[in-house]
């Protein structure tokens, strides 16, 4: 009998593990030097949309299942988009949301990050710290018009992070 619970009790907690979705694909390249996907662009500039609410958000094939309700919050003089993550990870990592910056009108202000959750910190620095330091030099190299473009593992306000700031 306790073989059976014990088998009974693996099968229920299996499944949970098996429904991680990897976000690699859709972040493929945004962790060298914001080298973005056509999937994960068009969702950043689906978001730009929704937030402005000139449209809505188009998740990616085969993503629908692993975003959250996306919500938008004015923070001073910008919007900030934050499309949950209900069980994905990047790199092995979990992921906890993407957070996106813009302003209210069209300008080159662009801002995004991938968050992990607080308790993921070393995990995130272990994967991405020294990733974001060889896209930090690559990108600067291709900042030709010295906007000062940053790329990069984080922590911000407790908050690990990989972010990427294209503003113009």
């Amino acid at each position: 009998m306790i073989g059976r619970v014990t088998v009974i009790l693996l099968g229920l907690t299996l499944p949970t593990a098996a429904f991680t979705k990897p976000l690699d694909p859709l972040l493929d390249g945004f962790d060298d030097a914001c080298d973005y996907s056509d999937a994960l662009g068009a969702l950043l500039q689906s978001s730009y949309a929704f937030a402005r609410k000139e449209g809505e958000i188009a998740l990616p094939a085969g993503y629908e299942a692993v975003f959250g309700a996306p919500t938008v919050k004015p923070d001073n003089e910008y919007l900030q988009v934050t499309l949950p993550v209900v069980d994905g990870t990047w790199r092995g990592v979990p992921v906890k949301e993407i957070e996106i910056y813009i302003t209210e009108l069209a300008s080159g202000f662009s801002y995004q990050a991938v968050i992990f959750p607080t308790e993921a910190l070393k995990e995130a620095e272990a994967a991405f710290k020294e990733r974001g330091i060889a896209a930090q030099k690559k990108l600067a190299a291709q900042d030709d018009s010295g906007f000062g473009w940053d790329t990069g593992f984080a922590v911000i306000e407790g908050a690990p992070r990989y972010q990427c700031d294209l503003s113009t």
